[in-house]
Order: structure tokens, then C-alpha cells, then sequence
């Protein structure tokens, strides 16, 4: 993290520098949902962003909830599932401090979301996910990957194996780890795809 505070990240959207929005679904996610056969029934999606992935979700037959604490991307959200013609429960919240979203959900995905609150709300985001995960019900995570050197900031923020292993266990038991890369998109496509982890956890009774 910077020392010039948390991003204004309605102001990213308004000004359109969201590297990681690549306008297309994650193929990791949808390699995940085919590899470990999770079937459609209620899902939701941390920080949303624009809906590509909520959007993806639904199409696949699930019944997504999704948020993000973006306004703004809320808004572009919603019309993308109208030209989609899909479902999507979208709304406007705080990751750290979530409205009631009602029973919890055998499937939750976030793609950037856990590495970016990691360092400064990570006690909030567990609890967060005490809240909205079903026992036994999985939990998907795209993070950056510690294990790619890029200097500065540049890239999305990294993490290490042990560091996902150990933060997440008081709550998750890991069922997968693996390396793939970032999709890269207009803003990044001068740039190597990025070195990430996608984490399939399961959440302990």
C-alpha cells in the first residue's frame, strides 16, 4: 500500500483506470467451475467491479449477488446483465463492513479483492467471509503472485503461498493452488501477463 491513503476507487472507474478490468470472464474461473464440477445454486462475487464475472456466473445458471464499493461500477454493472439479459442482484457495499446479504453461499469468488485488504482489513475481511460462506462451501480467490519479481508497485499486489495458506486457515481449508496468468487488457497489453494464484478453499465446519 501507498502512503497516500486508500484509492478512490469510484474515481478510478470515472476515469477509467481499472488495469485489472478486462472486460472478458476469467478463464480460471471458468476452468475451476468444469475441474471440480461446483454446480449453479446461489452465488456472490467480492468487489464486482463492472460484472463481467457476476454476469459469467449467471450465465452459467447461478443466482449471483454481487457488490462492490464502487457506485460507479455498480451503475456499468448493471447495464452490462440488461444488454445480457441476466438476473443479477448488484449492490453498492463495503467489503469491511457488509450490509446482510441473508443465508450464506455455497460458492463465493473474488478476483483482486483478498490481496488488495489483506495488509490493512484482513481480520474484517475474515469475518466477512465468516458471515457470507456456507460450511463446506467453496471459496475461489485470484491474487497476485509473489513469486514474479516486477518492480515498485507495478502489477497487482503479491502475495506468497504461505502468506494465503496461513491467513486464511483459521477460517478455510486449501483445496487447490496453483499458478496461472492475469488476462491481460488494453490498459496492460504492453505489459508480460501478470503471475498470479488461483486458490480453491473450502470452508471449514
Amino acid at each position: 500500500m501507498s502512503n497516500e491513503g486508500p484509492p478512490d476507487w469510484n474515481e478510478r472507474y470515472a476515469q477509467h483506470n481499472v488495469p485489472w478490468d478486462t472486460g472478458k470472464p476469467s478463464s480460471e474461473l471458468g476452468r475451476i467451475l468444469g475441474e471440480y464440477d461446483i454446480p449453479p445454486g446461489r452465488a456472490l462475487e467480492l468487489g464486482c467491479g463492472t460484472g463481467t464475472n457476476a454476469i459469467f456466473l449467471a450465465q452459467q445458471g447461478f443466482q449471483v449477488t454481487a457488490f462492490d464499493l464502487s457506485p460507479r461500477a455498480i451503475d456499468e454493472a448493471e447495464a452490462k446483465a440488461t444488454v445480457a439479459g441476466v438476473e443479477l442482484t448488484l449492490m453498492t457495499a463495503d467489503l469491511l463492513d457488509p450490509p446482510d446479504f441473508g443465508e450464506p453461499f455455497p460458492f463465493v469468488f473474488d478476483r483482486g479483492v483478498y490481496h488488495t485488504v489483506r495488509r490493512t482489513g484482513l481480520d474484517a475481511f475474515l469475518e466477512t467471509l465468516s458471515r457470507v460462506t456456507t460450511p463446506g462451501g467453496m471459496y475461489l480467490t485470484l491474487t497476485g503472485n509473489a513469486n514474479e519479481f516486477r518492480p515498485g508497485e507495478e502489477g497487482p499486489p503479491r502475495v506468497t503461498a504461505e502468506e494465503i495458506c496461513r491467513e486464511l486457515d483459521p477460517l478455510m481449508q486449501l483445496v487447490q493452488l496453483r499458478e496461472f496468468r492475469f488476462s491481460e487488457t488494453p490498459q496492460t497489453s504492453d505489459l508480460p501477463r501478470a503471475l498470479a494464484w488461483s486458490a480453491l478453499f473450502r470452508r471449514k465446519p
